[in-house]
């Protein structure tokens, strides 16, 4: 097995050498001057429809429609490198850009000082992938980014509990009213003696009309989820 996975390293590194993200400085996928020119969200908006409002808060009409207490978002998708960066770490199966992201992620907790969020009265909970595109994909992104969290924090992860009854087109080609279509009723709660009156924070990579975080939040608050609370590393 050792020398099977040495086999696969030693290939990925020819097909993708190691070098920053950001200025393709070499034996380093993240390096520290381009990881400090990330910029997190601190302003105020609701995070589906933009208008003012307190930081992660929905404002009172997107409230109506929305299962979810809160949205964090830590920063955005036009983020040049942070685009880069997630993008190869999805898609070119680089699993050690979890830490570099998932530092990102702490930051912005500490900075918003939302930190507080983080013990033991809280779960994690990541947005499951339908097993056809884990098994392409070899990992959940979400779920090795909140590993980051839940071992910084040290709070527990609720793996196996969220799961997507069939395999959905990719979101990131369809319109708003596609993508609401796309998704709809795909998640189910596996467990719901585990959630039930328990508040979770419930995590994505990546954010755009939220279609994909609501009906995972819909699933667990019709499984007896107490308070479901959305945080997002980027919005699109």
């Amino acid at each position: 097995m050792k020398i099977f996975k040495k086999i696969i390293n030693f290939f990925l590194d020819l097909l993708f050498p190691i070098e920053c993200v950001g200025c393709q400085k070499e034996n380093i996928w993240l390096c520290e001057e381009c990881f400090k020119k990330i910029n997190l969200n601190l302003k105020n908006f609701c995070p589906f429809c933009g208008k003012p409002a307190r930081m992660g808060c929905i404002c009172q009409q997107c409230l109506t429609h929305s299962p979810l207490k809160n949205i964090f978002i830590v920063s955005f998708y036009n983020e040049k490198i942070l685009k880069q960066a997630i993008h190869v770490f999805k898609y070119n199966n680089i699993r050690d850009l979890a830490k570099p992201l998932g530092k990102i992620i702490i930051n912005f907790l500490y900075q918003s000082k939302l930190n507080f969020l983080f013990n033991d009265s809280y779960f994690l909970i990541p947005i499951s992938l339908h097993r056809k595109r884990l098994f392409e994909r070899g990992f959940n992104q979400s779920e090795l980014l909140i590993r980051e969290i839940a071992q910084k924090f040290k709070i527990s992860i609720l793996n196996n509990v969220l799961k997507r009854k069939r395999n959905t087109q990719s979101q990131t080609k369809l319109k708003e009213k596609e993508r609401r279509k796309n998704i709809k009723n795909v998640f189910i709660c596996l467990q719901p003696e585990i959630i039930k009156n328990k508040n979770i924070i419930l995590f994505d990579d990546i954010l755009t009309t939220g279609s994909t975080l609501k009906e995972a939040a819909r699933a667990l608050k019709k499984a007896g989820a107490k308070t479901i609370t959305g945080l997002v590393l980027a919005k699109g």
